[in-house]
């Protein structure tokens, strides 16, 4: 009886081991501009990795960490990424949250609240015209994106909320580039 509940427990703990790690289906564009087909691991119990490292497995099954100042991006399933300067000046992945004449990117890094490690973000704009990148600050993201779209504000005062919401700017930004290429 105790041999079937310790393989019972050690088989739960493997199955638990499973789930933290992930390969799926993906991408990775190298430095020199060439895009790899393969698997990109996931770490569910680590977000911050998909902003500062990748491991990745090719068609022929070798992995490779790569780090976002040795390549210009990844993907996988829908979630794309991109290599950018965070506002300290250090290079991360940047997941593409909006893409167009304006684009919005999401830069994650870890910070502390109440002595406790956790997962923070940045968004940036970036303008498809001029490159220029501007840090949104959230409490004043409804200024900001007026004087980005100020050709066409009616996407913006549509939207009546104080607070910043991720999926509200993303629908905000989308809707405004769907315009301005149909214009």
């Amino acid at each position: 009886m105790k041999k079937l509940v310790f393989i019972l427990l050690a088989a739960l703990s493997l199955m638990d081991l499973g789930a933290q790690n992930t390969f799926v289906k993906g991408y990775v564009i190298t430095e020199k501009g060439d895009t790899v087909r393969g698997d990109v691991k996931l770490n569910a119990k680590k977000e911050i990795e998909l902003y500062t490292k990748l491991t990745f497995k090719d068609a022929t099954g070798a992995q490779k960490m790569y780090k976002p100042l040795k390549t210009k991006g990844y993907g996988y399933e829908q979630n794309h990424f991109i290599t950018m300067q965070d506002s300290e000046g250090e290079m991360k992945f940047a997941k593409v949250l909006a893409v167009g004449p304006i684009s919005l990117y999401k830069v994650g890094f870890e910070g502390l609240k109440m002595n406790t490690v956790v997962v923070e973000f940045e968004y940036y704009l970036v303008s498809e015209e001029s490159n220029d990148k501007e840090l949104i600050k959230e409490n004043k993201y409804k200024r900001q994106l007026n004087e980005w779209m100020r050709d066409n504000v009616s996407f913006l005062e549509a939207n009546d909320d104080k607070k910043f919401d991720e999926q509200k700017v993303i629908d905000i930004i989308n809707q405004y580039n769907a315009w301005k290429r149909n214009k």
